[in-house]
């Protein structure tokens, strides 16, 4: 009886112990800082897009990682840092992908914040109306539904 007790005490702690276990993530799963993995949820939002540059430039990130306003990153209020966004102006059709380094914007209704060479791609100078991607919607930096583009040797 005692032996019976003691076999049903250490199967419930087993069970306990892998129940908890299973529903932790794995330390591969989360990076250095703590934030988690680039998301691979796919999502679309649109909004107005923003975008800062000189004043930010070489400062650090809420990601830790010093601004470059040469690189193609943008801030966002709550995407995983590292996840790739494909944003597309709205008002001319350009796009190109951007990766989160950042937290923001944090004025008005907008909904991110491009570095300067982002926005000089998508032909923005000041605000602009976007399309944001994230996920399966996205491959190699492209939109997975916009039409093929016609070239001189598809003729």
């Amino acid at each position: 009886m005692k032996k019976q007790k003691q076999s049903v005490l250490f199967l419930s702690c087993l069970w306990v112990g892998l129940t908890f276990a299973i529903g932790q993530p794995s330390l591969a799963a989360l990076q250095e800082d703590g934030e988690k993995k680039p998301s691979k949820l796919s999502r679309i939002f649109k909004g107005v897009a923003s975008f800062y540059g000189k004043k930010f430039h070489g400062k650090k990130t809420a990601s830790g990682k010093p601004f470059d306003m040469n690189a193609f990153t943008c801030a966002h209020p709550n995407l995983p840092f590292g996840t790739p966004v494909l944003v597309q102006n709205e008002s001319n059709g350009a796009q190109c992908q951007v990766v989160v380094t950042d937290r923001g914007p944090y004025v008005g209704n907008r909904c991110i914040d491009l570095s300067k060479a982002a926005a000089r791609k998508l032909g923005i100078t000041g605000v602009a109306k976007v399309v944001c991607k994230t996920g399966r919607f996205i491959k190699d930096g492209l939109d997975r539904d916009a039409a093929p583009r016609k070239t001189a040797s598809s003729h």
